[in-house]
């Protein structure tokens, strides 16, 4: 009986070992390894924002936006392009109306659509520019 139980327990070694070594020489499937998220914060600006479809009828808006990226090249070419990425901002709000923002999830979708311009404006896609903050973003 002690000889069965020695044997068993040597299989049972043997068996486990293998298994270990297998996995450790094979290298196992590795999951990527997640990309650093970059921050470049927007210096904050004021635009006027239309009122409804009266001509000539603005709020004063205050934004301050932080483009989250995974690119390193980014972090040099942002601050080059900073007047670009404000003139942008600029205009996007001009376009836009008061009653634009303040629908359900109207910021939310907002912070999506500059997303994908900057995407477009820097010749991208979303693995490099993932997102747009919004830390102020102010209307009087």
């Amino acid at each position: 009986m002690k000889k069965i139980i020695i044997i068993g327990g040597i299989a049972l070694v043997l068996i486990i070992g293998g298994v270990v070594a297998f996995v450790m020489l094979s290298g196992g499937e590795k999951e990527p390894k997640p990309l650093d998220e970059l921050f470049y914060v927007v210096p904050e600006q004021y635009t006027n924002i239309p009122v409804g479809d009266e001509a000539g009828s603005y709020k004063i808006l205050k934004v301050q936006m932080t483009i989250v990226y995974t690119n390193p090249e980014f972090t040099e070419l942002f601050p080059k392009k900073e007047d670009e990425i404000k003139d942008f901002i600029n205009g996007y709000f001009r376009d836009k109306t008061l009653d634009t923002v303040n629908r359900k999830n109207g910021k939310e979708r907002i912070k999506e659509e500059i997303a994908e311009q900057l995407q477009e404006m820097f010749e991208t896609d979303a693995d490099n520019i993932t997102r747009v903050l919004m830390p102020q973003f102010i209307i009087q």
